[in-house]
C-alpha cells in the first residue's frame, strides 16, 4: 500500500483539484482520474492561479502609482 504521508499529497492534490476548479471536476472524478490527468490538471490550475495573482498584482501596483499624491 502507499505510505501515509504520501496519501495524504494525493488526497491534498485531490482537494486542490475539486476545489480550485470551481465545480469543474467533482471530488469522486478527480479521484478516479489517471495520475497523469490528475497530475497535468493540478499543474494547469497552479500555473492559472499564479498567473492571476501576478496580475492582480501588477494592477495594485498600477493603481498605487498611478494616484496623485496631494501631501505638502
Amino acid at each position: 500500500g502507499l505510505q501515509p504521508e504520501y496519501k495524504t499529497e494525493i488526497h491534498e492534490q485531490i482537494f486542490q483539484i475539486s476545489f480550485n476548479s470551481k465545480g469543474m471536476f467533482p471530488f469522486s472524478e478527480v479521484y478516479n482520474m489517471p495520475i497523469y490527468l490528475r497530475n497535468f490538471y493540478f499543474k494547469r490550475l497552479q500555473e492559472h492561479y499564479k498567473k492571476e495573482a501576478a496580475e492582480i498584482k501588477k494592477a495594485q501596483n498600477k493603481n498605487k502609482t498611478s494616484v496623485p499624491n496631494f501631501k505638502k
